[in-house]
């Protein structure tokens, strides 16, 4: 199991990933990305190794996934070893099925990083080193790590990668800013390619990606990508040309410069589908406040979208929200070949004025 990152190279060779969202990483959100793109290692929304160690509703209901999601990587995030390592000894739990965890060490959110958590530990440096060491000891997974350039430009990223590298951690994941930007200026990718050049162990770069064709041109010497909110409306963001040959349900005729462009039809498939396995895994009224700020993210670029928000964003069981889709299916019939994406459908075409 250690092994696990230079077994999965050795398979896929550049490998993608989809980044821990908190509200939106769910299992449901999951299993869209693995019908689409079964290559795709996913990351679980991060959960607080407290809350994971004496909530067992968190161990009942989150832990738990389809075999569809794997191999799933499990974040956690908290300011101690001891709290880390007592979560470890859960995650690795056979039940789970879990392939590794991922430490977070990324997030600026000034409330939690003020208690001690996430993006504190990069000024932290010897916590972070004994959380990875004594997690690496305490549980047969790997241990990985998500971090950011720096805190506040002060602290030295290589020396940073070289410290938990020391402590075993096997694979790193940089946000190309600091804590202090939070998610403001355009991702600096130059110190990410400088940290590779220091390492023996992966680097996967997170954030200022569009699709697997975005990747293939900044690539350079690093290891992966992490897709985050580029997802939310297009999950074929992680499909290249090459995988129409891995994958029949792909239409190479849709492939545009190497971007994948779904067509409505497909679009509308994939809202159905989402919704009814958000409906499978969480209660009904959960449900309905979850699968609301999915529907609309789908019909990006449709110009009619707006005609159909208000119903998107109010349904308010999963037999509505079929109802839905089936109407837009037949308005819009004659569509249904054509690429929102490509702006193949317009207001004109519509009859929009």
């Amino acid at each position: 199991m250690k092994n696990f990152w230079q077994e999965q190279i050795k398979k896929y060779g550049k490998l993608c990933m989809l980044a821990p969202m908190d509200g939106y990483g769910d299992s449901a959100y999951r299993q869209v990305i693995k019908k689409i793109a079964p290559h795709v290692l996913c990351v679980s929304e991060f959960y607080s190794a407290d809350w994971l160690v004496h909530s067992k509703f968190l161990k009942d209901e989150v832990l738990p996934h389809t075999k569809q999601e794997n191999p799933l990587i499990m974040q956690i995030f908290w300011k101690n070893p001891e709290m880390f390592t007592k979560a470890a000894k859960i995650i690795e739990q056979e039940k789970y099925d879990m392939y590794w965890i991922d430490v977070n060490m990324w997030c600026p959110a000034k409330k939690v990083v003020r208690s001690g958590h996430w993006s504190c530990l990069l000024i932290n440096e010897q916590t972070a080193f004994d959380i990875v060491k004594a997690m690496d000891e305490a549980t047969k997974l790997p241990i990985s790590v998500k971090t950011r350039l720096s805190f506040d430009w002060w602290q030295d990223l290589i020396k940073f990668g070289l410290w938990l590298q020391k402590a075993w951690a096997k694979l790193l994941t940089v946000h190309g800013r600091t804590a202090k930007q939070a998610y403001t200026w355009i991702a600096n990718w130059e110190p990410i390619y400088k940290l590779k050049e220091e390492l023996n162990i992966p680097v996967v770069w997170n954030w200022d990606i569009q699709n697997y064709t975005d990747w293939i041109k900044k690539v350079k010497n690093l290891d992966w990508f992490m897709i985050w909110r580029a997802s939310f409306w297009n999950p074929w963001c992680f499909i290249w040309e090459k995988h129409t040959k891995e994958y029949d349900w792909l239409d190479e005729n849709n492939f545009i410069d190497w971007v994948y462009h779904p067509t409505l039809a497909e679009i509308l498939e994939m809202m159905e589908f989402h919704a009814k396995v958000l409906v499978e895994t969480k209660w009904e009224k959960k449900w309905n406040l979850e699968i609301r700020k999915h529907l609309v993210q789908y019909l990006k670029n449709f110009p009619w979208v707006k005609v159909y928000r208000k119903r998107l964003v109010t349904t308010e069981s999963f037999e509505n929200t079929k109802n839905i889709i089936s109407e837009i299916r037949q308005e819009f019939k004659d569509f249904l070949n054509k690429r929102p994406g490509l702006w193949e459908i317009t207001k004109e075409s519509l009859g929009i004025e």
